[in-house]
């Protein structure tokens, strides 16, 4: 579908191409894209619902763009950029990656950020956007479709490619893979080591108009681990006093909830980063995500490493519960429902000791992870 190419903002000079592969899911997503770019075209403010976008008063000059939030512990809240953050991200990501188009397979919500990124990047490359349910790369052979694309999934969509010969074979053709949205876990790593995956593992969020780093795929096939290094449009440092990442983007947004963001300023985040020798940043956990129990501090994410290297498991999440006596209890709940949890708690003994040792463990089929990969606060 050819779009519209005379407008008087800052997108009439963006033009793309649009099809659906005709499931529900991409026939759904098209229509919202359509529907978008007719009130981007109008100019003005619009606010990105997840029934369909919807224009809304605002004072700014330029066209904002407001989304909702992939918030994991405070809940989700309005997230407002600009037309000119938003072609920030892209130059920065583009001039990573090389000129030329950039083409998408697009299967996120573009009610998030981490979806309408792609309709951003095609716009501003003159790029084409294929839009599906991720489930069709394991339903049809997509030979033609995924050629010199991009693909952007969460980890819990490529667990289930994964899973799926044809899955695999379609990611094979594409371009190139970006994964964030959440930490891939060394299984999947494993995996997509094994398949030759085209990797780019990323890091941003939905202030910073989507990915601030990448993780080249040669490296990441090489063995590296992490997120990868500052894209040119962002500069990243560690908070000495609390190993919190910063950012400072010019593709950071200009509010979030009654939140007011100066141009220029450092974005504090709830990530734990580290830095290794070769400026490569990888994200150890959340803040927000800290369990204190009997006045020791765990961090959920270490725990949920050791539990998928086990091979044992499929899906795993572990949050702390309230315990009179501890504070909080180390919780860990893990997928499939039918696991061996004698064997699972013997093979993790000698690691998960002390405070890191599960004080309850719940099994379920699977855990309810939303569109964006992220699981609700516990």
């Amino acid at each position: 579908m050819g779009c519209p190419e005379k407008m008087t903002n800052p997108y009439s000079k963006l033009v793309t191409q649009w099809e659906s592969s005709g499931s529900v899911k991409g026939d759904f997503l098209l229509h919202y894209a359509c529907q978008a770019f007719e009130l981007l075209k109008s100019g003005g403010a619009v606010k990105f619902s997840p029934d369909k976008p919807r224009h809304e008063f605002a004072n700014e000059e330029e066209t904002t763009l407001s989304f909702l939030s992939g918030g994991t512990t405070s809940g989700p809240e309005v997230v407002k950029h600009t037309s000119a953050t938003m072609r920030a991200a892209v130059n920065g990501l583009t001039e990573r990656i090389g000129g030329g188009s950039v083409n998408s397979v697009c299967c996120l919500p573009l009610w998030h950020v981490g979806g309408w990124m792609q309709l951003e990047r095609a716009w501003a490359t003159g790029g084409k956007i294929l839009f599906c349910d991720y489930r069709d790369l394991t339903k049809r052979n997509l030979e033609g479709k995924m050629d010199d694309h991009w693909i952007s999934l969460v980890p819990s969509q490529l667990q289930v490619l994964l899973q799926s010969n044809l899955g695999v074979s379609n990611l094979k053709k594409a371009k190139g893979i970006f994964v964030g949205g959440a930490g891939m876990n060394v299984q999947q790593v494993e995996a997509c080591r094994d398949q030759k995956l085209n990797i780019f593992a990323c890091y941003g969020s939905s202030e910073t108009a989507g990915m601030v780093t990448l993780l080249d795929s040669d490296l990441f096939l090489q063995g590296r681990v992490g997120v990868g290094t500052p894209l040119p449009h962002a500069e990243i440092r560690i908070n000495e006093e609390n190993g919190r990442l910063e950012i400072k983007s010019t593709s950071m947004c200009i509010s979030r909830g009654e939140k007011k963001f100066v141009r220029g300023s450092w974005l504090l985040t709830p990530d734990i980063g580290h830095l290794d020798h070769s400026g490569n940043f990888s994200i150890k956990g959340r803040t927000d995500r800290i369990i204190n129990t009997g006045g020791e501090k765990v961090h959920p994410f270490l725990i949920e490493q050791i539990l998928y290297a086990t091979g044992m498991v499929e899906q795993c999440m572990v949050y702390g519960e309230p315990d009179e006596k501890w504070g909080q209890r180390v919780v860990a709940c893990v997928c499939p429902e039918s696991i061996d949890l004698n064997r699972l708690r013997d093979l993790v003994a000698d690691k998960l000791v002390g405070p890191m040792k599960p004080k309850s463990w719940e099994t379920m089929e699977k855990l309810p992870f939303s569109e964006m990969g992220k699981l609700p606060s516990r």
